[in-house]
């Protein structure tokens, strides 16, 4: 088949020159996000001591599968290794139908997911409103008695979870290495602390930011305001956010492998994008919310909170297209990027290309790893969101 790869990617990922420092930068991501435990600090999520949800396979349904970008014609094989993938599973009907590796030896390793994480810790804080244990109307300083005379004081969860609390943090280009976006990394544990100007730690950060802004005026993209969320769970059941997420939700989904999280120097979790997880697992979480929440005939999670994420308001709409110039069909709620709630098609994405595509309309999950050069390539976006809707419409 005639094909237009014109993105090289080295021929092979090792550890050599890779260091704690520079782990996040292409080239060394290649070997770094598949070995987050050995380069920055993390806790363990354990899968506990129970039965693993096994997922039938049924192969073929991508058999005669071609991809037309416009510039060249591609298999799906072709396409992945053009757009930097390192795992692929697909889902469909509960059954996986499709599942590739960039190296075949990682199958079983886990490998960092970036902002898909927030998607994680949204699914927790869900749980936790349907044990009554948090409402989404209240304010998180009443959760959190530390956020009290801050910025963060009147934000309800609801605000978090929509990114729509009005705190001062910058985000809005990784191509500079003075933005927020990329000075967390080294405040939140990814890369070495190195910096004596900034935060110590993130929670130091959290109290340190300035308002912008009246609560719930607009969307913004800040990682931060996801973290605050894990400090909300932490302070409501007095226990590490790990071994929560690890008992109400990984064990719940009949997960294979244990995951990683990482901590900053004082053990906060890095709940915005610090999840490492097996491409198989980030497919079961995806699935338990196509699901509505069942697994093995238990609710994870309420069905109520698995629609949630599809009643976006006529505000979200209005608040996401005016900073996204989106379609009018777009918003952001829950931690998840709605495309169509109609179609109940929505994802949790990551920089460098990590993505949970959840889409009801067709039964579907795509839960895709990758190590794109840059954190946020606009050819590879849209490369990368094209070939996923056009999997979702061969199903279809």
């Amino acid at each position: 088949m005639h094909t237009n790869v014109n993105r090289v990617r080295p021929a092979s990922a090792s550890r050599d020159g890779v260091t704690s420092d520079n782990w996040c930068d292409a080239p060394y991501n290649r070997w770094g996000f598949w070995h987050v435990r050995e380069l920055a600090r993390t806790a363990r999520v354990s899968r506990g001591n129970g039965p693993i949800w096994r997922l039938p396979e049924r192969a073929g349904a991508y058999r005669d599968f071609a991809f037309d970008d416009g510039e060249g014609v591609y298999t799906l094989t072709e396409a992945l290794q053009a757009s930097y993938t390192d795992a692929m599973v697909v889902l469909h009907k509960g059954e996986i139908v499709y599942e590739w590796y960039d190296r075949l030896a990682w199958q079983d390793r886990t490998h960092l997911v970036m902002s898909v994480s927030k998607s994680f810790t949204s699914t927790l804080i869900g749980a936790l409103v349907g044990d009554l244990l948090l409402d989404l109307g209240r304010d998180i300083s009443q959760y959190v008695p530390e956020l009290r005379g801050t910025a963060w004081e009147g934000a309800t969860l609801q605000h978090l979870l929509d990114m729509s609390a009005g705190v001062r943090f910058d985000e809005e280009d990784y191509d500079n290495p003075e933005s927020d976006g990329r000075l967390i990394e080294m405040v939140s544990g990814y890369t070495t602390h190195r910096r004596p100007d900034l935060p110590a730690d993130t929670a130091a950060w959290i109290l340190g930011l300035g308002a912008q802004g009246a609560h719930g005026d607009r969307f913004q993209y800040r990682s931060i305001i996801t973290d605050v969320l894990a400090w909300v769970v932490e302070s409501v059941t007095g226990r590490r956010f790990a071994d929560v997420f690890s008992e109400r939700i990984w064990q719940r989904i009949g997960a294979e492998h244990d995951a990683d999280l990482i901590l900053d120097a004082k053990g906060f979790p890095t709940v915005e994008g610090g999840f490492c997880v097996a491409a198989r697992d980030l497919a079961r979480l995806g699935q338990m919310h196509l699901q509505r929440g069942a697994v093995g005939g238990r609710q994870v999670i309420t069905e109520a909170w698995a629609d949630h994420v599809l009643r976006g308001d006529e505000t979200l709409r209005r608040h996401f297209d005016a900073a996204r110039d989106g379609n009018p069909h777009e918003y952001y709620h829950d931690c998840w990027w709605v495309y169509d709630a109609a179609l109940g098609r929505y994802a949790g994405h990551g920089i460098n290309g990590q993505h949970l595509v959840v889409d009801r309309s067709t039964d579907t999950v795509i839960a895709q790893m990758s190590t794109w050069p840059e954190r946020l390539d606009p050819g590879l976006m849209r490369f990368g969101n094209a070939l996923l809707m056009e999997m979702l419409a061969h199903l279809g």
